[in-house]
């Protein structure tokens, strides 16, 4: 199997735990200082094994422009990403928020043809769309929220450009710093600044101080966030976008397996739309992986 695509499976994994963990902890704190608590643990984590390998060191000599690249796409992924999408949480709920995000792979795959080169075959195509029509119906069956209407989509659509246009970036940076790990420690400090003067704007630092727990919810989140984000941000340096972006969708499967497990609930009844949405997904991974081996 190609290497970008173990890193992208990595990736999978570590983004599912993290939206487990990010879960828990958002049942004691509000969306917003979640996130950022949650990225604020990720990046010293990050900070860390850059301390520990001596790779801070690359920074002296650090193309600027690379800089600058991994930090437009941090900013543009987790500071207006991951706030659209609180956003669009409260107004559609998560379920109907993650169907219309799944369409992010069909963008990134989309724009990586003009703006990085790459290839777009007609069975790739038809893969990156089966999973995301897969995530689609995965999102939909686990929905407890069906009553409500489809109003005000645009947050979510726009979450799924942004997480879209985000990868370009970062190949963009690579292409004259091949260290993405050094480059999403970079980025990520850059967009946590502009996410802490946010919430400063938004008076999100007057609620009160959260439990224990959260923080605690939140350095376990940090641990497979780091992974994951680090694996991804490895995995588009050494695969397609298409490949990289659809393998990491199945992010969703590690979500409805484990969350039952988590959230001590019963285990979500099997129906058309899941074990639809399941297959739909495998399938369109495998194909696409199949159409750029």
């Amino acid at each position: 199997m190609p290497a970008g695509v173990v890193w992208a499976l990595v990736s999978a994994l570590g983004f599912g735990l993290t939206q487990m963990m990010n879960r828990k902890a958002n049942l004691l704190v509000d969306a917003y200082r979640t996130a950022f608590g949650l990225l604020i643990a990720v990046e010293l984590i990050l900070i860390g094994r850059l301390l520990v390998t001596g790779d801070f060191r690359l920074l002296a000599d650090a193309p600027r422009g690379s800089l600058a690249y991994f930090s437009g796409s941090a900013i543009i992924h987790y500071v207006g990403g991951w706030t659209f999408l609180a956003l669009s949480q409260q107004r559609i709920g998560v379920a109907r928020t993650g169907a219309l995000v799944s369409a992010a792979p069909i963008v990134g795959a989309v724009l990586a043809v003009p703006v990085l080169g790459e290839s777009l075959t007609v069975l790739t195509f038809v893969g990156v769309a089966s999973m995301v029509g897969g995530v689609a119906l995965v999102s939909l069956s686990q929905s407890a929220d069906l009553g409500k209407k489809w109003s005000n989509p645009w947050f979510a659509l726009l979450v799924a450009g942004l997480w879209g246009t985000s990868p370009m970036l970062i190949r963009k940076g690579l292409e004259d710093l091949d260290e993405p790990i050094l480059g999403l420690t970079v980025g990520l400090a850059v967009a946590l600044v502009a996410h802490a003067v946010g919430l400063t704007v938004a008076g999100q630092w007057k609620h009160p101080k959260p439990p224990r727990m959260a923080y605690g919810w939140m350095l376990a989140g940090g641990v497979t966030g780091a992974i994951g984000i680090g694996a991804q941000w490895v995995s588009f340096n050494l695969t397609t976008i298409a490949i990289a972006i659809t393998v990491q969708q199945l992010a969703v499967l590690v979500v409805v397996g484990g969350a039952p497990l988590v959230f001590d609930a019963k285990l979500e009844r099997l129906t058309v739309s899941l074990v639809g949405g399941t297959f739909a997904m495998i399938g369109g991974s495998v194909l696409v992986v199949w159409a750029g081996a």
